[in-house]
């Protein structure tokens, strides 16, 4: 061949391979393919041509296919730093992170300004579970490159991973703005919106999603269905989950979600089924390596169950409400709990071992607990044992509080003189679980703390001695504050015990004075979790000592403040009147 005509072939070769660039990066994958093939039947060994079909073909999913073009590509040029920045992909995907590291090393010594190499490496840490590893090298990537949105995008989304919801906004918004069309910065942004609690912001971002993507593109629509239940807006939710649900019938994220809503009504029988997807959502819990048999309601007779802890505080304490019964059948039962729980539930549940925990991903109490027949969490228990209305237990409290603690707080609270000693809490929940939605300051409390013939105590966890001094100074109304009892669950536990009634938002005190059978009164906002239904002010299920009072409408507190207020009047009224005029 002429020199010219070389020329000219290379030429066709550069244009042709443009074209399929243009066609991939249109979306046109097959017209990409069809390129690169008529490029490869002519030059075999084109490297360029490799390195492009590797791509298309890791794109496919084809990852054995992919390897071999991309190694051929570099075995002609090894110089080819796309090729092995193609290839580290493939490799990490297949999870031979060795080898990924090793091509990622080698691109960053001939280029250490390469943004891609530091994103990719920010993916093998991310996969390795090194997540502050992956979020330090996304934002490398960032530096070398400002505009890079996909980096955006997948550090926007470890910030929200570890509740950084503030520092995730400023990420996704630059990435929306540079890509207004990228679905992933609109919904990682949107999502953001509703950790932040601002929902309507959220709600609107995703509607415009929904209404933007086909059918088929389900991110959105189960995001539109959170929004629209921390918006209040129940039967819409249900009706998203529901949509999504016939496109995609074992959706782990819209059956759990729907569990929620289904319980919410106090559908239990269905909604414990639902209720079981929480385990296969991704960044819900960290993965616990329990490798025992999972218990589906076999019979227990003889055999040996371990119950592992899971969720909050006081999830834990109302799925121990079931741990009686469990007891009662198995020949032996582990329970893990939370460290600060451990004393309430070895004193409470006697027949059983108790495992404090730190809810460690390989628990190290494992090697305590031998091989027993069973494994369950403890969040599955309610599925054999609360199966509907009726198989709820009337109890006057299943935990058992130290009773020489209970004596101690009993005297302690004498001293702050006659009256009723009422335990307060006001604020409740984390980002993701709706703290603005569920929670006070102090001072909106004023027309209960004015109620007279009251002593109040602060249940109160968190700073909030300048919220006290506050009340003291500004309503006239001193309210009790013992750290040591706030600091200490057990310590919490006798107290409340000590105490004649709590009034609290939901929070885990709720849960407390209800496993302990102490009365309690609970501000519950009208977008609660489900634990608290829908409607009705009379008790919960799960504890026959709690009252419920709702708000009428979203955000208006000051209804229900009144309401506990009136109520708490009548009964100090009675409680002055009982105790005669001496108040002894």
């Amino acid at each position: 061949m002429t020199d010219e005509r070389a020329s000219a072939a290379a030429a066709d070769t550069r244009r042709q391979l443009a074209a399929a660039r243009q066609a991939l990066e249109s979306g046109d994958a097959a017209s990409a393919k069809q390129g690169v093939s008529e490029v490869l039947e002519r030059e075999a060994d084109c490297v360029p041509a490799l390195v492009l079909a590797g791509r298309l073909e890791k794109l496919a999913g084809r990852d054995e296919q992919a390897v071999a073009l991309l190694e051929k590509a570099l075995a002609l040029d090894g110089e080819e730093l796309g090729g092995r920045l193609e290839l580290a992909t493939v490799l990490r995907r297949q999870r031979e992170f060795d080898r990924c590291l090793d091509e990622l090393s080698y691109v960053l010594y001939r280029d250490p300004r390469n943004a891609r190499a530091y994103f990719e490496l920010a993916n093998v840490h991310r996969a390795r579970a090194d997540m502050d590893g992956a979020i330090d090298f996304f934002r490398k990537a960032l530096e070398l490159d400002p505009e890079y949105v996909d980096a955006m995008i997948e550090l926007g989304a470890l910030y929200l991973l570890r509740n950084r919801h503030e520092e995730a906004l400023g990420v996704l918004e630059r990435a929306a703005e540079l890509d207004p069309l990228s679905i992933a910065a609109q919904n990682n942004l949107a999502y953001n919106y509703a950790r932040l609690e601002q929902y309507e912001r959220g709600y609107e971002l995703f509607a415009k999603l929904c209404e933007a993507t086909p059918d088929s593109v389900l991110g959105p629509r189960i995001n539109l269905g959170n929004a629209l239940d921390s918006m209040g807006q129940f039967a819409r939710s249900e009706q998203i989950y529901e949509q999504v649900l016939r496109r995609e019938p074992n959706n782990y994220t819209a059956r759990w979600n729907r569990a929620t809503l289904v319980l919410a009504k106090q559908d239990f029988e269905r909604g414990w089924d639902e209720y079981e997807y929480r385990m296969q959502q991704d960044g819900v819990w960290v993965t616990r390596l329990i490798p025992f048999r999972p218990w589906k309601g076999e019979p227990l007779r003889g055999k040996t169950i371990l119950v592992s802890a899971e969720q909050g505080l006081g999830d834990q304490i109302m799925f121990a409400s079931c741990l009686p019964e469990l007891i009662r059948q198995a020949e032996k039962v582990y329970v893990e709990c939370d460290n600060r729980l451990a004393a309430l539930f070895i004193r409470s549940f006697p027949d059983a071992t108790v495992l404090p925990s730190d809810h460690e991903t390989k628990p190290r109490w494992l090697r305590e607990v031998g091989m027993p027949d069973f494994h369950v969490p403890a969040g599955s228990l309610p599925r054999q044992f609360r199966g509907g209305l009726d198989r709820f237990p009337e109890h006057d409290g299943y935990l058992r509080p130290d009773p020489d603690k209970v004596a101690r707080w009993a005297a302690q609270l004498a001293q702050l003189g006659p009256g009723l000693k009422v335990g307060i809490s006001w604020r409740g929940g984390t980002s993701s679980t709706r703290r603005r939605l569920r929670s006070l300051v102090l001072a909106d409390l004023a027309s209960i703390l004015g109620v007279p013939g009251c002593r109040f105590v602060n249940l109160q966890y968190g700073e909030v001695s300048g919220e006290i001094e506050a009340c003291a100074r500004d309503l006239g109304v001193a309210v009790a504050h013992w750290p040591a009892a706030i600091e200490d669950y057990d310590e919490t536990a006798a107290l409340c015990c000590a105490l004649d009634l709590t009034v609290s938002v939901c929070t885990s005190v709720i849960h407390l004075n209800g496993a302990l059978g102490r009365p309690v009164w609970v501000l519950v906002p009208t977008v609660a979790e489900w634990r608290y239904g829908r409607t009705g002010s009379d008790r919960m299920p799960w504890y026959p000592s709690a009252r419920l009072i709702r708000q009428a409408e979203l955000g208006d507190w000051q209804t229900p403040i009144d309401e506990a207020a009136s109520r708490l009047r009548s009964r100090a009224l009675a409680a002055g009147q009982a105790a005669g005029p001496d108040g002894g």
